[in-house]
């Protein structure tokens, strides 16, 4: 399993890979805990069920007789933890949500500020989410409460990140899966006059850079993809992934509403 990388200008520490699937456990046992604790576990298992797309696997579980909506429940606990190909679990007027989306957002939802990280973390380190320089301390702090509550493991490489993340509050620290961060695959070069550079010329180019400016080159291709939403800030409560939905959209008695609103779809 990969590791995940926090790497600024002046340094870099990472998390062991086992720590990686340990995340995904804390998101899924999240998620797990959402579903048996919600009122009236009976209506929201016919719920679930009749939001399910036509053609999947759990549909064969049919509710009532032998399998109570408590067992049912069980078995989409697992589902969402099992899908290798992360098949949609939710299509709703042929708008659909996969579970590792579904997990995320739970989390985010209703977990604690280490789920959250966790969340963020499983959902972009491969494509480089990041904190600001003023907001690294904060990050320290939420790694702190993860290693109080033993969400995250100390022999990980959490007290390693801590410290980078302390050792100063003037550069970014970006977050990358076992190859560094910057490429130049993911950096557009171009010419003095503006050309952009093919692959090859682009690896020429980076390879003759020196470090401080290959950071530099990256860090603004970073901060361009605005759109994507890769920075962790303080607010982060009301973050969402993808279509937005969470279990407790889904368990909640306006559930409707909250998927039409999801979707765009009221009015």
């Amino acid at each position: 399993m990969s590791y995940i990388r926090f790497q600024d200008l002046h340094g870099s520490a990472h998390l062991n890979g086992p720590e990686r699937p340990h995340l995904y456990n804390l998101i899924h046992e999240h998620a797990r805990r959402t579903l048996f604790d919600c009122q009236d576990a009976g209506a929201r298992a016919y719920t679930l069920f009749d939001l399910l797309p036509q053609d999947h696997e759990l549909r064969e579980v049919r509710l009532g007789g032998q399998v109570s909506p408590h067992r049912w429940l069980g078995v989409y606990a697992r589902t969402l933890q099992t899908s290798i190909f992360d098949d949609p679990i939710v299509d709703y007027r042929g708008h659909q949500v996969r579970p590792l989306t579904l997990l995320l957002n739970t989390a985010m939802d209703s977990g604690t500020e280490p789920l959250r990280l966790a969340a963020r973390l499983m959902g972009q380190c491969e494509i480089n989410t990041w904190v600001d320089g003023p907001n690294r301390r904060w990050l320290a702090g939420v790694i702190t409460q993860g290693l109080a509550s033993g969400d995250f493991r100390a022999d990980c490489g959490w007290h390693d990140v801590q410290r980078l993340l302390l050792a100063r509050d003037d550069h970014p620290v970006v977050v990358s899966w076992s190859d560094s961060f910057p490429s130049y695959w993911n950096t557009a070069l171009h010419t003095p006059d503006g050309k952009l550079l093919d692959g090859e010329e682009a690896e020429q180019l980076w390879e003759t850079m020196p470090a401080a400016e290959q950071w530099a080159h990256g860090l603004r291709a970073l901060k361009d993809r605005s759109a994507e939403l890769l920075e962790m800030t303080p607010d982060w409560a009301g973050y969402r992934f993808g279509s937005t939905v969470s279990l407790g959209d889904l368990l909640a008695t306006d559930h409707i509403r909250r998927l039409d609103r999801a979707f765009e779809l009221a009015g």
